[in-house]
């Protein structure tokens, strides 16, 4: 989200921009995971739920998705369920989804750029005031005037420690947390109650009938988020295990029957728990910039926001 959007704004501007990502498609932490299984093919929103819009900006994007049929308005039932197990319903502004997975949006973005696909960028090199990128398996894209780091922090320090120090100590200050999810599929649907719901207590932070979201249809299908603590102290389980433990916290909440279907996916930097101090994410002087939620905070909004800051500075800078 934060790469596009700034790429989007850079074109916008009448830059050429060439965009690289290591993903076989779009998505990131707003994929869609499809499935085949006893009740046929099957897809999940696993990594972000939803999103919400505040900023005037966004909002006109969100309208302009919502056109496009790329996003619609998820009115679904979502409770808060506290330590006492005590049931409310959830006051939130509108909630948006993209269709029919939550990479409609990004798909949408993608179609309208020049994005290459399953290109993991291993090193940035500059010589001569251009750069160049080197990825895995050999092979070199080049030369740039500018480039735009738009990963996960921890990632971003691997890429600039060696180019741009002050950048890559800047997001080593940022904390990720990780997050554990689990898709679930069921025969029939569940009497919950609701549709979504969040957890003060135990390791499930989030569960949602994935089902009920715009555009999904088919069978009873659920997604399990696991509380940042329980993901930290589960890290490196198992998938199977923690499949059985998510699903049985779940059952025993819900008195649901056990799954048609079950998997685990490992998001290692889910979402931004510490942004950094507010610093330019813009370097004049060797042209190179960050965006991502970690700059601001964890929401998809801010993802998209910190794309366009970067993009205006880089603008206001490079000829």
């Amino acid at each position: 989200m934060a790469g596009l959007s700034c790429a989007e704004a850079l074109v916008e501007a009448g830059y050429t921009v060439c965009s690289f990502d290591k993903g076989r498609g779009p998505g990131g932490r707003m994929s869609t995971r499809r499935a085949e299984t006893s009740l046929g093919e099957l897809r999940w929103d696993h990594g972000a739920q939803f999103f919400t819009a505040r900023n005037e900006g966004f909002q006109r994007r969100v309208a302009q998705w919502v056109e496009n049929g790329a996003a619609a308005e998820w009115v679904g039932r979502v409770v808060d369920v506290d330590t006492r197990g005590t049931v409310t319903p959830s006051r939130q502004d509108k909630r948006y989804v993209g269709t029919p997975g939550m990479n409609g949006v990004i798909r949408d973005m993608a179609g309208r750029l020049d994005v290459t696909w399953g290109a993991r960028v291993e090193r940035l090199s500059r010589a001569n005031g251009l750069w160049s990128l080197s990825f895995e398996g050999g092979s070199d894209e080049g030369p740039f005037d500018a480039v735009v780091v738009a990963t996960p922090a921890e990632q971003a320090v691997d890429l600039m420690k060696a180019v741009a120090f002050n950048f890559a100590d800047r997001a080593g200050s940022a904390v990720s947390a990780p997050c554990w999810a689990v898709m679930l599929a069921f025969d029939k649907p569940l009497e919950s109650g609701w549709d979504a719901a969040r957890f003060e207590d135990g390791p499930i932070s989030w569960a949602a009938r994935n089902s009920s979201k715009p555009a999904r249809g088919g069978a009873e299908t659920w997604v399990l988020h696991a509380s940042p603590t329980w993901s930290r102290s589960h890290l490196e389980d198992e998938k199977e295990a923690v499949e059985k433990m998510l699903a049985t916290a779940f059952l025993s909440a819900t008195l649901a029957p056990a799954p048609a279907y079950a998997a685990a996916h490992r998001w290692r930097f889910a979402q931004v728990e510490t942004a950094p101090a507010g610093v330019s994410p813009w370097d004049p002087k060797v042209k190179i910039g960050v965006c991502g939620d970690w700059t601001i905070g964890p929401r998809v909004e801010a993802a998209w926001r910190s794309g366009r800051v970067l993009a205006g500075a880089i603008a206001s800078e490079v000829g």
